[in-house]
């Protein structure tokens, strides 16, 4: 029995049940808290927010460049068109900072980024046109095994119509792959930390609208007339005395009533120590960020060991993440001649400086060992180059002149 039928017999079902079955039918299943995660709400958890975030600032900073390899020599390929549209503007309205960014976060979030590209086939393409996830209907494997997207036009009212694009217009960059074709969602198998983190968020939340604490027992000597008067009683009194902002206000109880505050805090419960550790599995296993970028860690980093965990995070978060991206745009932007001689490459050498000691000291070595010239290095720096810079040389101020014997007379 399809989704429809199912839901058209209300009587089947409670609404519980309901509720559930649309939520699994939109990818928001609900977790074992209660609460329903998809790839929307997973947002809301700062944690989640902070890490696509960072991922999505770092792909900004490393700009992606078309390069020539001709032999053993490589360059920017600055002559090819291509060129612009991955380092500059992709297209009318976007920065390649933005486009790129964009491209992280649905990959975190989605686990799958689609761009369509425009132009006439076989010709130079014109632009990449990202495309919303949801815009995505269907991506299906044919008897050939190429791909066909189902993918709905951009409508007000979300019901554009629906164009099958052949996989040879889109530009596909995949998260981790299970089918061979489409990138798994990362949401759908992180559901329930992030579910209990958004659990402890709210829990948090509710704790000091109440003015931090968990509630009290009112007592009195008698009983009131009704239950409808104990009702109002205690609603009147948390409308008064339960918001944090009439935390330290002093109450007036009347016909007897005295107020026993419970002694259970939210710290008491471990409810901090909860947090800590959903930030920490979140972290470590969704997005495999180092703690010290959350500023999460128990300890403070040493400038040592910052540096290590940002070249932890260079290594294992983002150079992942470029090398597909790199493949996807050798695969699908670039001809089978051009792909002979051409080739993507993002810069994160700016993610990795050291202080400028640091980098002057690494620099003098580079030169003194003849690994760089000096006009490479005055361009990593923003500088502009002189005459005789390119040439590669050691300093020949460190190597100490032999002196010819004296003839004997």
């Amino acid at each position: 029995m399809n989704l429809i039928a199912k839901i058209m017999r209300p009587m089947a079902m409670n609404p519980k049940e309901l509720e559930k079955l649309i939520l699994s039918a939109f990818g928001g299943n609900e977790t074992a808290t209660g609460i329903s995660v998809n790839s929307d709400s997973a947002m809301r958890s700062m944690t989640v927010h902070s890490c696509v975030k960072i991922l999505a600032n770092s792909a900004k900073l490393c700009p992606c460049r078309l390069m020539r390899e001709i032999g053993k020599m490589k360059e920017k390929a600055k002559d090819h068109y291509l060129y612009s549209i991955l380092h500059d503007q992709p297209n009318e309205w976007m920065t390649a900072p933005e486009f790129w960014g964009m491209c992280s976060a649905h990959l975190d979030m989605r686990g799958n980024f689609y761009a369509l590209k425009t132009g006439f086939p076989n010709e130079q393409i014109r632009e990449l046109i990202p495309l919303q996830a949801d815009a995505v209907q269907e991506v299906e494997q044919l008897p050939n095994y190429k791909l066909n997207y189902k993918v709905r036009r951009p409508d007000k009212n979300g019901s554009g119509k629906v164009d099958d694009i052949p996989g040879e217009r889109i530009m596909h960059i995949r998260g981790l792959v299970w089918n061979g074709y489409m990138g798994m969602n990362p949401i759908e198998y992180s559901r329930e930390s992030i579910g209990l983190a958004l659990a402890t968020e709210k829990h948090g939340a509710k704790l000091f609208s109440n003015a931090a604490r968990i509630g009290g027992i009112l007592t009195m000597p008698g009983k009131f007339k009704t239950k409808k008067d104990a009702e109002d009683y205690l609603k009147s009194f948390n409308e008064v005395y339960g918001a944090v902002e009439n935390a330290h206000k002093t109450a007036m109880l009347e016909h007897g009533i005295t107020f026993t505050p419970m002694t259970m805090k939210s710290d008491d419960a471990q409810f901090l120590e909860t947090r800590n550790f959903q930030k920490k599995e979140i972290v470590d296993l969704f997005i495999g960020l180092p703690l010290s970028m959350l500023q999460s860690g128990d300890k403070t980093a040493t400038y040592a060991s910052a540096e290590q965990f940002s070249l932890s995070y260079v290594i294992y978060a983002l150079m992942p993440r470029f090398i597909s991206i790199e493949k996807a745009i050798r695969r699908d932007l670039l001809t089978e001649e051009e792909k002979k001689e051409y080739y993507a490459k993002f810069s994160v050498q700016g993610l990795l400086r050291g202080d400028i000691k640091t980098r002057f000291e690494a620099y003098a070595k580079a030169i003194d060992k003849e690994i760089m010239n000096p006009n490479e290095i005055r361009d990593l720096e923003d500088l502009n180059p002189y005459e005789g810079g390119d040439e590669f040389r050691t300093r020949t101020s460190t190597v100490k002149e032999t002196k010819e014997p004296e003839e004997e007379e």
